[in-house]
This record gives C-alpha cells, sequence and structure tokens, in this order.
C-alpha cells in the first residue's frame, strides 16, 4: 500500500508540473502601439501587436519545469532500483 502512494505521489507531481507549465504557457499578455503622435494629427506608422509574458506567467513556467524534472527524476530512479 505504501509503495502504491509513493507511485501516486510521484505522477501527481509530474501532472501538477506539466498543468503548471501550460497554464504559464498560455497565459501571455498582448498589447497594441499606434504610432508616433504629435497632437490630433498620428503619423502614418502601422499599428503593431506585441504579446508578452507578465511576471506571475513566467513564474508558473519556471515552478513547472521543476515539478516537472522532479517527477521525472523520481520516477527514473525507481525504475532503476527495480
Amino acid at each position: 500500500m505504501k509503495e502504491i502512494f509513493k507511485i501516486i505521489k510521484q505522477h501527481f507531481i509530474l501532472l501538477l508540473g506539466a498543468g503548471l507549465f501550460t497554464y504559464g504557457l498560455f497565459s501571455f499578455d498582448s498589447g497594441y502601439y499606434l504610432g508616433k503622435t504629435t497632437g490630433f494629427i498620428t503619423h502614418s506608422y502601422p499599428i503593431t501587436t506585441y504579446y508578452y509574458y507578465s511576471q506571475t506567467g513566467l513564474i508558473l513556467l519556471t515552478i513547472g519545469v521543476i515539478f516537472i524534472v522532479i517527477g521525472l527524476l523520481k520516477i527514473r530512479k525507481k525504475k532503476d532500483e527495480n
């Protein structure tokens, strides 16, 4: 029974890491740049959309990768012992 809980814990860590990584990966934000404006006249610069990751998204990506690596190392260590 104790062995079953170890296996569940290893796979849960891996699942948690994959979930955090995926959530962080798709939590990007977007903004747009209208060009240079001087008063009421807008120059003919194109509108540009840009995408970026917030600080929270980067932290989730990092924690997710750490959990994935820990989970994979634990599973590999268990396979090497058998």
